[in-house]
């Protein structure tokens, strides 16, 4: 049965807005196959001859193929023996694949289209006078006679914004152990395979793994640790399982939670350095998961899983837990972070600073511009435009809105803001409070494949994609802007930071201050030192654009040595506690 390419086949036929609406993503062939084996591959047959397998999101039927291939396979291999044991000629070779498909496979996916593609296939298989259990209905909501020993699947990834109103509130209402306002709806599948499941059966699916770390997946996360026993996730990091589309996914095995205490093992790709080409990457996955060179094998202790889900290797808990242990205040009870500008349209408001227009405009209302790819680790690089502030502007008659916010007058009037009357039309859509840009702030992008904290002294602006953070006043004297910078640019501070950040894609972590904002910042006998080796840094990168090429790598190099000087003193402090 060809079902992987009809699958495939089927995707590629689909518009691309109807596939993210669905969350239909297909799922490669040797996932499917690493999950079947690894939960009905290890079924015993003679004790069980009838094992309920269950895909709440068919789709086209990967799994469900794929896990009748594999009973069917040990069916015919015992076949003599079981018709034996249970005294039936069920059991006969040629009835196997009909009794299998009567009995054992159920599949619902809310795709007519997808489901009419699979009940093809399996009455080519065994004949349309079969009864199959394959039905186009809701997987969350569709009810089963009898629960089941095995629930396998890849459920549809549907942002909160893609659901419709009524249909978000059954889902509130009926999931809302799991599921939040800004909850993806894979959340809920979670609750649902636990809830078919027979009280030693098993769920294996992969899905995004972003609910290892997202704030949005804090009550799944919760309802997992209190309701189900994990004892395997593959955890793929930054790849993508899905070929281009972008999504990080992990594989998660669990059961109904029991009295025992278990060990849950995390194999963690340790880099994302390859590509998949012809599904050939994952053709060997169980080889690849004993492969040290690939995968991190960590095992944890279950019980001891917090909210938050500390996923490490003893090394990196061990550090993570001696800055935790600190009697340190966190950032949020030092400093007080913000979001940049949304403009509403950048065309409108940001010019480049070599624009001659520039110069007959109002002083007062160009400020300098930053975008997230301008800030490095200390230093601001760029900053080659300007914001028009337009909000200081008192009438549309003046020059600057002629000249530079007049022409996308129809596009800014369409704005939500301006629409109900809360902005005017020529005012940035959000500029936020100028008091917050105009003073010395430490800016940091939202996503970065590593911590980059820079000082800003020259009251720059910056657009949505980063975020500030300054220190409050009653902690001004007690903690210097150069000494933070220096702290939170360390190596030893961007282990600490991933340890429980939330990785978006190849190497990129997520840095909103929801996470930032709760790192422990230390004061000890290193302060000093690690505050003059940061002025020395902030110093040297003010001079190094003016430099020639030949005293540019001579400074260059004692930035990086004052770096590592840094980094050896918050090992040391750090360290102390271990």
């Amino acid at each position: 049965m060809l079902v992987f390419e009809e699958a495939e086949k089927y995707e590629k036929s689909l518009e691309e807005d109807f596939k993210k609406k669905c969350g239909i993503y297909y799922t490669p062939e040797p996932i499917v196959r690493y999950i079947v084996d690894s939960t009905i591959g290890k079924h015993d047959i003679m004790k069980n001859p009838m094992p309920r397998i269950l895909d709440m999101s068919c789709g086209c039927g990967n799994f469900i193929v794929s896990a009748y291939e594999t009973l069917k396979e040990m069916m015919i291999n015992s076949s003599y023996e079981l018709c034996k044991k249970y005294k039936t000629d069920i059991f006969r070779k040629e009835n196997i694949p009909k009794y299998i498909f009567e009995n054992c496979i159920f599949g619902c996916d809310t795709d007519e289209n997808a489901i009419r593609i699979l009940k093809k296939m399996v009455a080519d298989e065994i004949g349309n006078e079969s009864n199959t259990n394959i039905f186009n209905d809701d997987g969350l909501f569709k009810k089963w006679k009898d629960k089941f020993d095995y629930v396998i699947g890849n459920p549809p990834y549907i942002g909160h914004k893609l659901l419709s109103k009524d249909y978000k509130k059954v889902v509130m209402d009926s999931y809302s152990s799991v599921y939040r306002d800004k909850s993806d709806l894979y959340f809920c599948f979670y609750k649902r395979a636990r809830d078919c499941l027979k009280k030693d059966g098993i769920v294996s699916m992969i899905t995004p793994r972003y609910f290892l770390e997202s704030m949005s997946a804090t009550h799944l996360r919760k309802y997992l640790k209190e309701n189900t026993e994990i004892h395997e996730i593959v955890d793929f990091l930054g790849y993508s399982s899905f070929g281009e589309i972008g999504v990080s996914a992990c594989i998660v095995t669990f059961k109904i939670k029991s009295d025992k205490k278990i060990k849950t093992l995390i194999y963690r790709k340790k880099d994302d350095s390859y590509r998949k080409k012809d599904n050939r990457v994952y053709i060997s996955l169980h080889d690849s998961l004993s492969d040290i060179s690939k995968f991190e094998k960590i095992k944890i202790d279950y019980s001891e899983l917090s909210n938050n889900w500390i996923i490490a290797n003893q090394n990196d808990m061990k550090l993570y837990k001696a800055i935790e242990s600190m009697n340190s205040p966190r950032l949020y009870e030092i400093s007080e972070s913000f979001q940049g500008i949304i403009t509403g349209c950048d065309k409108a408001f940001v010019v480049d600073n070599d624009d001659d227009r520039l110069d007959y405009a109002d002083k007062n209302i160009l400020k300098k511009w930053i975008k997230s790819r301008e800030i490095d680790s200390y230093n601001i690089n760029g900053g080659n435009r300007t914001l028009i502030y337009s909000n200081d502007i008192k009438s549309d008659n003046c020059y600057e809105i002629s000249e530079f916010i007049r022409p996308y007058k129809n596009k800014l009037e369409k704005r939500r803001e301006c629409v109900n009357g809360i902005r005017k039309w020529y005012e940035l859509q959000w500029g936020r409070d100028k008091c917050n840009f105009e003073r010395k702030k430490i800016m940091y992008p939202y996503k970065s494949r590593n911590n980059r904290f820079a000082l800003d002294n020259n009251n720059c602006y910056s657009s949505a994609d980063v975020y500030s953070m300054c220190i409050k006043p009653e902690y001004e004297e007690i903690y210097s802007y150069e000494y933070l910078v220096g702290v939170l640019n360390s190596s030893v501070y961007d282990k600490y930071y991933k340890i429980n950040a939330k990785k978006m894609s190849r190497g990129v972590y997520d840095y909103y201050p929801n996470k930032v904002m709760e790192m422990k910042i230390f004061k000890d006998s290193n302060y000093d030192k690690i505050e003059s080796l940061s002025k020395e840094i902030l110093k040297m990168y003010k001079i190094l654009d003016k430099c020639i090429d030949t005293d540019k790598i001579k400074i260059s190099s004692l930035i990086e040595k004052n770096k590592e000087k840094i980094d050896f003193l918050v090992e040391n402090s750090v360290s102390k506690i271990f």
